[in-house]
C-alpha cells in the first residue's frame, strides 16, 4: 500500500470511529434514559468537577434555558445534585451524584475492558504513538467544533 492509500484508508478509518464512537454514546445515553446532552454534562461534571450553569452553557454550547433542562433531567435521574455557589450564594452548581450513578448499571464497563484487552499487547512505544495520536485528534476535533460553534 503506498503512502495516499494509506492516508485515504486513515481518513476513513478516523471518520468511521468517529461514527461508531457517537452511535455507541448515543446507545449509552439511551441505556441511562438521556441524550447525548445529558451525558455530554455528566462527563464534563465527572472529569471537571462541579459546574455552574453558566460554565455548562459555554461548555455544551447550548442556551441557559437548555442547560436549566439538562440539569433537570440529571436531577430527576439521580445523577447530579444542585447546590449553592460556596463563592456566590446567588450562582447554583451542579455536581455529579456520585451514589445515584453507582447504583445503576455501568454501561461503559464492557468497553473499557475491551480496550484494555486491545492494549494489553501493545508495546510501550505503541501506547506511547496512540497517546499521542489520540491527544492530538482530540485537540484538532475540539479546534473544529469551536471553528463551527463560532460560524452560528
Amino acid at each position: 500500500m503506498d503512502r495516499a492509500d494509506r492516508l485515504q484508508r486513515l481518513q476513513l478509518l478516523s471518520e468511521t470511529d468517529a461514527t461508531q464512537t457517537a452511535l455507541f454514546q448515543q446507545a449509552a445515553a439511551a441505556t441511562y434514559g438521556l441524550g447525548l446532552t445529558e451525558m455530554r454534562a455528566l462527563s464534563i461534571l465527572l472529569r471537571q468537577g462541579p459546574q455552574t450553569a453558566g460554565a455548562l452553557v459555554r461548555a455544551l454550547h447550548v442556551t441557559s434555558g437548555a442547560v436549566t433542562g439538562v440539569v433537570d433531567r440529571l436531577v430527576r435521574r439521580g445523577l447530579a445534585r444542585r447546590g449553592a455557589d460556596p463563592t456566590d450564594r446567588r450562582k447554583v452548581v451542579v455536581s455529579v451524584d456520585l451514589e445515584g450513578l453507582a447504583a445503576g448499571e455501568n454501561v461503559y464497563l464492557g468497553i473499557g475492558e475491551a480496550f484494555q484487552e486491545l492494549y494489553a499487547d501493545y508495546t510501550d512505544a505503541e501506547l506511547e504513538f496512540l497517546e499521542r495520536h489520540l491527544a492530538a485528534s482530540i485537540e484538532i476535533t475540539a479546534r473544529e467544533t469551536a471553528r463551527l460553534h463560532q460560524q452560528d
